[in-house]
C-alpha cells in the first residue's frame, strides 16, 4: 500500500499470525510503518516478522501475546514504546466465534465470544490510550463485522452480540478520546478467505444460498483486498474521520 505514507510510524497488530491480521501487518509495513506483531502463535509470528523485514525497509517484532491477559497487553504496548519510542497505531484484530444453535450454547461459549471479540478490543484500546493521551496523537482501529448490523442463518449468537459491542465501543472511545486528537475507527469485513470463513466460502450450498445473495458485487473477496482499509484509516488522509465503521464487504450491508 505504497499510496499511503506511514514512514516512521509504529503500529501494533494483534492476531497477526494469520488471516486479516497478517494482511494488515504487511500492508502497514509496505507503507513504511514499523510493526509489532502480537499473537499466541509465536512460530508464525516470527516467520511473518522475518518476511516483513526481508521485503520492506522497516522493523518488525514478534511478541507472543494472549490478548485476554492484561499483563500481556501491557507488555506488547510497552515493547512498542521501548523499541520505537512511541505508539501511533493500535489494531485490535483478534476475533472468533462458536457456531451452535442457541439452546446448545453454553455460558462458556458465550464468554468466549464476548471476551475474545469485545474484551480484547477494550483492553487493547485502554492500554494504547495510556501512551497516546500524553502525546495527544494516535489511531485505534477495532475489528467489527457486518454481523454487527444484523443476523444471518449462521448460529453464532455471541459473535453477533460481541461485534455489535465493538461498534458501540468504537463510537464511545471516539467521543472520549477525540479531545486528545486520538481517532478511533473500526473495519467491518464481509466474508474473506480466513481460517474462520474459508469452510463456508468453499461450501457450494452455503456460498450460493447464504453468501452470494448478500454480496452485491459479482465476486467474493481475496484476502489482500482488506489492506487498503487499514492503511487509509491509519494515514493522514483520514485525519478527520473518527467514530466510523468502514465496511469492506462487497455490498453486504447495502441489502
Amino acid at each position: 500500500m505504497a499510496d499511503y505514507d506511514l514512514d516512521g510510524k509504529t503500529a501494533i497488530v494483534t492476531g497477526a499470525s494469520s488471516g486479516l491480521g497478517e494482511q494488515f501487518s504487511y500492508a502497514l509495513a509496505e507503507s513504511g510503518a514499523n510493526v509489532v506483531l502480537a499473537s499466541r502463535s509465536i512460530e508464525e509470528l516470527e516467520a511473518n516478522a522475518e518476511k516483513i523485514e526481508s521485503d520492506f525497509d522497516v522493523a518488525a517484532l514478534a511478541v507472543q501475546t494472549d490478548v485476554l491477559k492484561e499483563s500481556h497487553i501491557m507488555r506488547v504496548v510497552n515493547t512498542a514504546v521501548d523499541e520505537f519510542g512511541k505508539l501511533d497505531l493500535m489494531v485490535n484484530n483478534v476475533g472468533n466465534y462458536v457456531s451452535k444453535p442457541l439452546i446448545e450454547q453454553t455460558l462458556e461459549d458465550w464468554h468466549y465470544a464476548i471476551d475474545l471479540n469485545l474484551t480484547s478490543a477494550f483492553l487493547g484500546s485502554r492500554e494504547a490510550a495510556k501512551v497516546m493521551i500524553p502525546k495527544r496523537s494516535g489511531v485505534i482501529v477495532n475489528m467489527a463485522s457486518t454481523f454487527a448490523y444484523g443476523a444471518t442463518q449462521f448460529p453464532v449468537v455471541g459473535y453477533y452480540a460481541a461485534k455489535g459491542g465493538v461498534v458501540s465501543l468504537t463510537k464511545a472511545l471516539a467521543v472520549e478520546l477525540g479531545e486528545y486528537n486520538i481517532r478511533v475507527n473500526a473495519i467491518a469485513p464481509g466474508f474473506f478467505p480466513t481460517d474462520q470463513s474459508i469452510d463456508a466460502m468453499t461450501n457450494d450450498e452455503i456460498r450460493k444460498n447464504m453468501i452470494e445473495p448478500r454480496t452485491a458485487l459479482p465476486m467474493l473477496a481475496e484476502k489482500e483486498w482488506i489492506r487498503g482499509a487499514i492503511c487509509f484509516l491509519a494515514s493522514d488522509d483520514a485525519r478527520y474521520i473518527t467514530g466510523h465503521v468502514l465496511a469492506v464487504d462487497g455490498g453486504w450491508l447495502a441489502f
